[in-house]
């Protein structure tokens, strides 16, 4: 998008969820009973973090449904979308205005794959209707695991470039 200016207009940028997840959106946003999160976009961050955790990056593909851009700045939450990116590319300039249709795909797709590992955890544990213990479970089993890849690893060897 272009706005008045002639620069790109970032806030208009579409940040797109495939529709197929619908019904997980509904049961942990819109819900009154069983909601969790108090927003779609809360969720997708949470969604998008869960996708990077286990490495799961899906492409969209079919019936897609938008968010701005602008939508995630007005709170802040935007940084977490430009975090991915840079922890993607490990380099600045997917920042800039010509690359930030990518770094928001990096998102999506990262999205994409944490709702899918989320629905899986739900078809796995039927009875929790609440939702709540299955994410404590699986929140819990993923820091374990890390807890224990920590202690594996020494000071010897971070690379770290500047």
């Amino acid at each position: 998008m272009i706005g008045r200016s002639g620069k790109a207009d970032w806030r208009g940028f579409n940040v797109n969820r495939e529709r197929r997840h619908e019904n997980l959106i509904h049961t942990l946003v819109e819900d009154k009973e069983s909601a969790i999160f108090t927003f779609n976009k809360d969720f997708m961050i949470f969604a998008a973090m869960i996708g990077y955790a286990y490495n799961k990056r899906l492409p969209l593909s079919g019936d897609k449904i938008s968010i701005t851009l602008g939508t995630y700045h007005n709170t802040e939450d935007d940084g977490f979308i430009y975090l991915l990116a840079l922890m993607e590319n490990k380099n600045a300039t997917c920042l800039k205005d010509p690359n930030l249709s990518e770094s928001i795909k990096i998102f999506e797709e990262y999205c994409n794959g944490g709702l899918d590992i989320i629905q899986d955890w739900f078809r796995s544990n039927p009875t929790d209707n609440s939702r709540v213990e299955t994410l404590e479970a699986k929140i819990w089993e993923y820091m374990k695991s890390q807890e224990d890849l920590e202690q594996d690893i020494s000071n010897d060897d971070l690379e770290v470039d500047f």
